[in-house]
């Protein structure tokens, strides 16, 4: 006997914020080779690219709008994605680019546990045990 099953499964937008930039990058890599079906959007590399002439931001602002079409293009493809977000000031803007796709994840301690879906306190957790988490909250 063969059953068919018409599931619609949609991509998933994890949103890893807080650590870092070593922190978050070691986590994302391993997770990315346990995870073949995801894309990595590192918002790291937005930082390091802004014009010193641009003294209202909006290059920067731009940037992360494109940024969050490429990842929705990956969306599109099938692909899940993982974006590691580094300053808090990026934190609207992914958020209102992936309003019903997105889990936010927060790498350390913080109090303000209400604008994370989660918190992961990678003081107390290996990577390994980091990575086991974010896996449960995936599957």
């Amino acid at each position: 006997m063969v059953l068919w099953c018409d599931i619609q499964i949609e991509p998933m937008v994890l949103l890893l914020s807080g650590g870092t930039e070593v922190t978050r990058g070691v986590i994302v890599d391993k997770f990315l080779s346990d995870h073949p079906d995801w894309r990595h959007l590192a918002l790291e590399d937005l930082d390091a690219t802004q014009d010193p002439d641009d003294v209202i931001g909006m290059g920067a602002f731009f940037a992360l709008l494109v940024a969050c079409e490429c990842a929705k293009e990956a969306l599109k493809e099938g692909y899940n994605v993982v974006i590691t977000c580094p300053a808090a000031e990026m934190l609207d803007t992914v958020e209102e680019s992936f309003p019903k796709d997105l889990t936010s994840v927060y790498l350390g301690k913080t109090r303000a546990k209400t604008v994370y879906d989660r918190v992961i306190d990678t003081t107390k957790q290996s990577v390994g045990e980091t990575c086991a988490t974010l896996h449960k909250l995936v599957a």
